[in-house]
């Protein structure tokens, strides 16, 4: 979440390996043995995720505040994930933008980066819209879900959600 509260969300680029062309959050760091842990210990998640703000948005930690959400199962494709609430201090979606632009450590994963206004039925209309509601990671939904309501408060998303897949049925 950016400072003008924006939804920061990413296409991955269809030059990764690992679900190409597939829209999600706009930070998605896998726990790396050798760097998260060296082998020895539990990987602390927190700073797996400060880690995937560095190389994928080039933010450094007294840039946002972090809060963890939830930790999720996905057992169908047998992942597991953190979700992460991330609110950016001062810089904007334009400022983030123009920051991407001068290069990040790993901006060969993202194809695109949008920004969304974080309201629900915003978010909940994105989501749902035809050329990408088939193309989602499976964890991005509930991410963004838990986010407005940790925001908004449960009644409020699910209400708006509700409204926005309605308009979407034939």
């Amino acid at each position: 979440m950016t400072a003008d509260d924006m939804l920061v969300v990413s296409r991955r680029s269809d030059r990764v390996r690992t679900a190409p062309g597939i829209w999600n959050s706009s930070v998605n760091e896998g726990v790396s043995r050798h760097i998260d842990s060296s082998g020895r210990s539990a990987p602390v998640l927190h700073a797996v995720a400060r880690r995937g703000m560095r190389e994928e948005l080039a933010l450094e930690p007294h840039e946002y505040s972090l809060e963890l959400l939830a930790f999720v199962l996905d057992v169908e494709k047998r992942q597991w994930s953190a979700h992460f609430y991330a609110r950016l201090t001062e810089l904007t979606h334009q400022g983030l933008r123009t920051r991407l632009g001068r290069g990040v450590a790993d901006r060969w994963e993202h194809q695109s980066i949008d920004g969304v206004p974080f309201r629900a039925a915003t978010v909940a209309a994105y989501l749902l819209h035809p050329d990408r509601i088939h193309r989602w990671a499976p964890v991005a939904p509930s991410l963004f879900h838990l986010a407005l309501v940790h925001v908004y408060g449960r009644a409020t998303v699910e209400r708006a959600e509700a409204r926005a897949v309605r308009r979407c049925e034939p």
